[in-house]
């Protein structure tokens, strides 16, 4: 029965890691917004914007190779493929309201978290 209970246990903990509070969401400011990719995350995970032109400053601390897309529904305005650790890159877009998803399309990254939201008004 030890196992059993353990495994229980390191399924509570996950889910109560997972309880913590939301992250605040990042505001645009200037037309500019710094983004941070890190082993499956991205960081901020949730960014507002007004429609227009944005910039995008990613930089990669993570020890993987990860990309940064800003994709909605047929359109992907913003493609940083491959940053290699220590890497940074800039791509800016000319956003129309709506929702768009932040994601690493590196192998199965987004599968592991590495997604955020933007939503531009």
């Amino acid at each position: 029965m030890p196992l059993p209970r353990a495994a229980a246990a390191l399924v509570v903990a996950a889910v109560l890691a997972g309880c913590g509070g939301a992250e605040p969401t990042a505001s645009v400011s200037g037309g500019r917004v710094a983004v941070e990719l890190d082993d499956f995350l991205i960081q901020p995970q949730d960014i507002t914007a007004r429609h227009g032109v944005v910039t995008f400053s990613v930089t990669n601390h993570g020890r993987l190779v990860h990309s940064f897309h800003v994709q909605a529904p047929g359109c992907q305005p913003v493609k940083i493929t491959r940053l290699h650790p220590g890497a940074s890159a800039t791509a800016t877009a000319n956003l129309a309201p709506g929702e768009y998803r932040l994601v690493c399309v590196e192998s199965n990254h987004a599968d592991l978290g590495m997604t955020g939201r933007l939503v531009v008004r």
